[in-house]
């Protein structure tokens, strides 16, 4: 089934950060895509403008609806420029997905720099915070709207793959939804959280072995690593109407790894 049979966003602008890079990038493409088929107009977000490009060429050659809005996130003066150029481009904005993020380094406590920790606090925490404040802002006019934070399932699970600034920050992010929800509930917008497990986006197919990926998978009680277009069709369900009374949600979307008791499945595992 796809995004098209699922939920229906036509009228609605969505803006996805962390969506460059296309074909090489990794959930944002593809979130950009599945919502911009679900009949969205979608602000496709990146740090740079070539790798936000990438993004915006490949889907405008499937006839999408989409345009590139290159931005530092982290900075709060582009993340709040950023959201006041898609609402003076398009209008409006409806739908707020965050997935920017600084990847794990799998690095302890006393492995982390400060730069590395500052850098996690600022992509994974700030700017989410950045965006969703100026978003909300507009949202609460219109007595509607949709954030989508995408954390992960080490926020409620930890990772030693990934480290303890990322798991720190994801987990920050999760609180974050759930107050945030709170808060703007009265005004007909939705705040929620995807916890995502191991996902074989097409970045992280082509720098792992295939070894490796498979030795992963095995761990996951699914027996499989997830794929993007499973991670997208969520974010295009709670984007659309019928998921109106779900908010300060953190779903899990790995495979069953959130519940298994217990510590390590595997000598390498990507949660604990």
């Amino acid at each position: 089934m796809n995004s098209q049979q699922l939920c229906n966003l036509h009228g609605m602008v969505a803006l996805v950060t962390g969506a460059g890079g296309g074909s090489r990038g990794g959930l944002g493409p593809v979130i950009a895509r599945t919502l911009a088929r679900a009949g969205a107009r979608v602000a496709v977000n990146d740090r740079t403008a070539e790798w936000t490009q990438a993004t915006v060429e490949e889907l405008r050659q499937l006839g999408l609806d989409v345009e590139g809005f290159p931005a530092d996130v982290a900075d709060p003066e582009q993340a709040d420029r950023l959201v006041q150029s898609v609402i003076a481009r398009f209008g409006q904005l409806d739908i707020l997905v965050n997935k920017a993020e600084a990847h794990g380094s799998g690095h302890r406590s006393d492995q982390v720099t400060d730069d590395e920790w500052e850098h996690a606090l600022a992509v994974n925490v700030h700017a989410p915070f950045y965006l969703s404040r100026a978003a909300v802002r507009h949202m609460r006019t219109r007595r509607f709207g949709r954030i989508i934070n995408v954390s992960n399932i080490s926020a409620i699970r930890t990772s030693v793959l990934n480290g303890v600034a990322y798991v720190a920050t994801k987990e920050a992010l999760y609180g974050f939804t759930r107050h945030l929800a709170i808060e703007v509930a009265q005004h007909g917008i939705t705040v929620n959280a995807l916890l995502p497990g191991f996902i074989l986006t097409p970045k992280l197919a082509g720098e792992w072995p295939a070894e490796r990926i498979e030795r992963l998978a095995a761990t996951v009680p699914a027996l499989r690593a997830g794929t993007p277009d499973e991670v997208a069709a969520l974010v295009a369900f709670l984007a659309s109407r019928e998921a109106d009374y779900i908010t300060g949600a953190a779903i899990p979307i790995d495979g069953a790894v959130s519940v298994v008791p217990g510590g390590r499945a595997a000598p390498e595992s990507a949660f604990v």
